[in-house]
């Protein structure tokens, strides 16, 4: 199974960026017009979380992010198997490679977040141009697995699994003076996170970023891939994360403040369909129910 799954993934990446996105566009605006889950948790997010913007500003938004959401699916078969030249020039930003390589230059290892935003797959490969990086990542299935860990790790990235062990790993990476690299937006399991306002929403937060800046002093920075229109490449960004990030009893919350920050500078590339609120504080009422009516 993985080894026809490769070969779909090799045949869809070396189609042009234009044409992918160009698909994915069709498929988003399909997702936008016809009633569907993932529409309606979009809408509810940004009617949420961004509840200050007019509707039609919010409406906007989230046409976009749906088309967003479906160029990041139809653009990481050519991240991660598309032609090498090109994949250089998609990473080629001098100004954002000199940023992170004088961070991880100071000898303090780097904690580098990559929220789902723009193209978060290509974001990680950039880090990987720089230095030495370890990534987290969440297992999905053997024969997915074993393309994905074949693509996020073409030019020399180490993927860990999210367990005791990988986390054993990212220590080891920054006391070395390496990289690591975390999706900071996701929703934990119980009893691996706090809740910390989000948007001024309680949202289940890892203590992960947290635990590892407070032992080891690394640094903690955001790493994203600005989506550039007709097919025209990304625009890298590093941003330092919040102070304070390191502290056991703010972290959480300043990663969410940091987390906030890059969402708003670009809402329209966000994943806005995953429900990030689905686990909430006992008493408190779920935010998804009027979903269900």
């Amino acid at each position: 199974m993985s080894t026809l799954l490769r070969g779909l993934f090799v045949l869809l990446g070396h189609l042009p960026l234009p044409l992918l996105h160009g698909i994915a566009t069709i498929v988003g605006r399909l997702v936008w017009y016809f009633p569907n889950n993932l529409k309606r948790v979009t809408q509810l997010h940004l009617d949420l979380c961004l509840e200050e913007l007019p509707t039609t500003d919010r409406e906007q938004i989230a046409k976009l992010s749906l088309v967003h959401m479906a160029k990041a699916v139809c653009e990481a078969p050519a991240i991660w198997f598309g032609p090498q030249a090109r994949l250089q020039n998609w990473l080629n930003d001098d100004e954002a490679r000199n940023r992170l390589r004088a961070l991880v230059g100071e000898g303090r290892g780097a904690i580098i977040l990559c929220p789902h935003i723009g193209s978060w797959e290509l974001a990680g490969l950039f880090c990987s141009t720089v230095g030495r990086i370890t990534s987290l990542y969440k297992p999905q299935g053997e024969a997915i697995d074993k393309v994905m860990l074949e693509g996020r790790s073409r030019l020399g990235a180490n993927l860990v699994p999210t367990t005791g062990g990988g986390v054993k790993a990212l220590l080891h990476a920054l006391r070395n003076g390496e990289m690591v690299g975390i999706l900071p937006d996701q929703d934990p399991p119980w009893g691996a996170g706090v809740f910390a306002p989000l948007f001024g929403l309680p949202a289940h937060t890892s203590e992960l970023v947290t635990r590892l800046a407070a032992r080891t002093g690394a640094p903690v920075w955001f790493c994203y891939a600005e989506r550039l229109g007709r097919g025209r490449g990304f625009r890298f960004h590093i941003t330092p994360a919040p102070q304070q990030v390191d502290n056991p009893a703010l972290g959480a919350a300043m990663l969410n403040q940091g987390i906030e920050a890059v969402l708003t500078h670009l809402p329209e590339q966000y994943w806005w369909s995953y429900k990030r609120y689905r686990r909430q504080p006992a008493g408190s009422l779920n935010p998804y129910a009027r979903l269900k009516r």
